[in-house]
């Protein structure tokens, strides 16, 4: 630990930002009554001046539909933003579209994948599509109805074999926070709150050790006990609005 660290901000700070934001549903919600949760991850950037935490759920908005349904949504935090923090409209990241072989999803059912689909795009690229409920299976994703397998299935599913693609990407993540603010913990597996029941940020252990993180400059703060829940499977809720 770095003894001469003297943080301008303080972990009581931090949390209270974090809650201000949960109490206005600006914070992440992961079981989000209009959107299906697929990924998720939260990178910290910070010094002795500034800190950004940030937030990615990746998942299926059926109120938008297809292509546009499927976003990351980034939900910054911080003291050195040049937009205020919590859901902005131009934090959506959309990086899907249908390929050369045809549409991907039904013409009739947009949260449904077209019977004869057989790739699509994942950030200009052509990806494979599959049709077989063998693929969904050993994903971890059980379909519903193996002849009409939903986008959020298939979404689900995609994300085991191409995940980095739809998250952001560092280049993404540069051109809304400062280019030299260092990055110094990237989580794909932590403890998240349970907004929907009125849990807080700052009552959870993910967000203080974070804090305390930040307020000392030592990584090594962060060493949590409780078990990781931001997995899509732990919030069942999510999309049954």
């Amino acid at each position: 630990m770095d003894t001469t660290f003297q943080a301008t901000f303080t972990a009581a700070d931090i949390l209270a930002q974090l809650d201000a934001y949960a109490e206005k549903f600006e914070f992440p919600m992961l079981d989000n009554g209009y959107v299906y949760l697929a990924d998720s991850r939260l990178s910290v950037y910070g010094d002795k001046e500034r800190w950004v935490l940030l937030v990615e759920l990746v998942g299926y908005n059926y109120r938008a539909g297809g292509h546009n349904g499927i976003e990351n949504c980034l939900y910054f935090f911080g003291n050195c933003l040049p937009f205020p923090p919590g859901i902005q409209n131009f934090n959506f990241l959309l990086a899907t579209d249908d390929s050369e072989d045809g549409p991907t999803f039904h013409p009739e059912d947009r949260d449904r994948l077209h019977p004869e689909a057989v790739s699509m795009l994942l950030n200009g690229e052509k990806i494979p599509v599959s049709q077989d409920s063998a693929y969904y299976n050993a994903r971890g994703v059980e379909l519903k109805d193996a002849t009409a397998i939903r986008i959020w299935e298939l979404l689900r599913a995609l994300i085991v074999d191409h995940k980095e693609g739809f998250l952001a990407q560092e280049e993404e993540i540069r051109v809304r926070i400062p280019k030299d603010l260092p990055l110094i913990l990237r989580l794909d597996e932590w403890h998240h709150n349970d907004l929907a029941g009125e849990e807080m940020p700052s009552a959870v252990e993910t967000f203080q050790l974070i804090a305390k993180m930040l307020e000392t400059g030592d990584p090594a703060c962060y060493q949590p006990v409780k078990a990781a829940n931001n997995h899509w499977k732990n919030w069942p809720a999510g999309g049954n609005l």
